[in-house]
């Protein structure tokens, strides 16, 4: 699962190193929501007020036969919309369940709403990377600072926080 997260700082360009030790040899469930949770903390943290940024991302990946669309809003509202159909259960002993248990717990932490559609897509470790990878992009783009913005909130009531 490193690989995975891994997308995130590499095509996000993100500086996050992600280190954890858990109760794997039980499973990854709980690591992998607690990598989630610390994901999403971190980047409700960095975000502060909101200043400034995008705030939107959207971004599509191929990846081979797969092609997925995941589209966010950094608005301070959480909500997940998930629409993959994984084949398999597992990607080498990753449980691939897990990918929406990871989102969900970031999304709680971090206060975003966020938008994952598989649009192609017919092997497993295809279809989750292209979602780190096209989450890594939206991300990404929804964080970068616009200079038209001037510093301002990007919101027409003039807060974005964490409701």
């Amino acid at each position: 699962m490193d690989l995975f997260y891994q997308q995130l700082a590499s095509h996000g360009l993100f500086d996050v190193h992600v280190k954890a030790v858990g109760d794997t040899h039980i499973d990854d469930h709980h690591t992998n929501e607690d990598v989630g949770l610390a994901i999403g903390t971190a980047l409700l943290s960095a975000l502060g007020d909101r200043k400034g940024i995008n705030r939107f991302g959207d971004f599509t990946a191929p990846l081979d036969e797969a092609l997925i669309h995941v589209s966010l809003d950094l608005s301070g509202r959480p909500h997940l919309s998930y629409d993959l159909q994984i084949p398999t259960e597992r990607v080498g002993t990753y449980d691939t369940q897990l990918v929406e248990h990871f989102f969900q717990s970031l999304v709680n932490t971090s206060g975003m709403t966020l938008h994952i559609r598989q649009l192609a897509g017919k092997n497993s470790h295809h279809i989750i990377e292209a979602t780190f990878k096209a989450f890594a992009r939206a991300l990404r783009q929804a964080t970068e600072y616009d200079p038209r913005r001037r510093g301002t909130i990007p919101s027409s009531k003039g807060v974005l926080s964490r409701a």
